[in-house]
């Protein structure tokens, strides 16, 4: 397959390559954060839980990427993507204060990321 002299496809593999990296290390915070939050609500006294069902809309268009975002969330300590139909993804999630700010924060840290991977 031919590329132009202005090596297009190696500055799109190098930016994809970056954002990748950039996924990886964001999980891996999330993922230290996630474990800290949930020994502290099991371990805690009384035993605190908030749990409920979150519809998460996503914005992404593949498929693919949709089913990379359910498996960071199902991977997070204290989340579940349960079911995943088209955009909608169904979240159970063991302690949560509100719909809402789940969505901002899956929005946030996952969503816009990989967002930006698609376009890439």
């Amino acid at each position: 397959m031919r590329r132009d002299a202005n090596g297009v496809f190696v500055r799109r593999w190098l930016r994809r390559a970056s954002l990748g990296l950039q996924l990886l290390a964001l999980f891996a915070v999330e993922l230290l954060l996630a474990n800290v939050q949930q020994a502290a609500l099991v371990l805690g006294w009384p035993l605190r839980v908030r749990p409920r069902w979150i519809r998460f809309e996503t914005r992404l268009r593949s498929q693919t990427a949709r089913t990379l975002l359910g498996v960071l969330i199902s991977l997070t300590p204290g989340t579940l993507t349960c079911d995943l139909r088209g955009e909608i993804l169904l979240i159970h999630a063991l302690n949560a204060t509100s719909d809402e700010a789940a969505v901002v924060r899956i929005r946030q840290r996952f969503e816009s990321l990989l967002l930006r991977m698609e376009e890439a």
